[in-house]
């Protein structure tokens, strides 16, 4: 049985996010460097930027991308009903698509991580102009820390997502537009 061929649009915005969370997350790591709060520093190798300024121009370059096309992505998977028919409806897990509940409570999760992100990126980017971001966060270490966490959680996701799809090939084909 062949796996279901997502829209191009869905195939688009996931492989541009994976593009982009790798810019984030090297970047990301890079920018952790220059003030290490819980590990130490990240090997030289998985980071991106070369230095503290470097890595802030691609993760600012990648936030803007990612943001767009999380824009794009949202407002597709809500005006085509895909987020409904997929993950929220109570017998989303029977539509022909394989997707289990933990699979679908996972994606929900993601989306949550991601909008965390989003709101704590803001905080430790605009710390004195979103005051009141920053202050609901418990102040900018706080926010720092949360934006960490979040990213640590979207890592192992990403890191057992590839798993997954490494495992079945078919899906992963699937993702690539192939037939099979």
């Amino acid at each position: 049985m062949s796996a279901i061929v997502p829209p191009l649009w869905v195939r688009l915005c996931h492989w541009t996010n994976a593009a982009v969370f790798a810019v984030m997350l090297g970047s990301g790591w890079q920018v952790y460097n220059a003030d290490p709060f819980w590990i130490g520093s990240f090997p030289r190798y998985l980071t991106l930027g070369g230095s503290l300024p470097g890595a802030l121009l691609w993760h600012f370059a990648g936030m803007w991308l990612l943001a767009a096309n999380g824009l794009v992505a949202v407002s597709l998977l809500l005006l085509s009903g895909r987020l409904r028919r997929l993950y929220l409806s109570p017998d989303a897990g029977h539509d022909g698509h394989g997707r289990s509940r933990v699979q679908q409570l996972a994606y929900l999760g993601v989306l949550c991580l991601l909008t965390m992100m989003f709101l704590s990126g803001l905080a430790i980017w605009k710390p004195v102009q979103l005051q009141w971001l920053t202050q609901a966060f418990g102040g900018y270490q706080m926010a720092r820390q949360a934006h960490f966490m979040c990213m640590a959680l979207l890592t192992v996701f990403a890191c057992g997502h590839i798993s997954l799809a490494l495992l079945s090939p078919r899906l992963l084909l699937a993702m690539l537009g192939i037939r099979k």
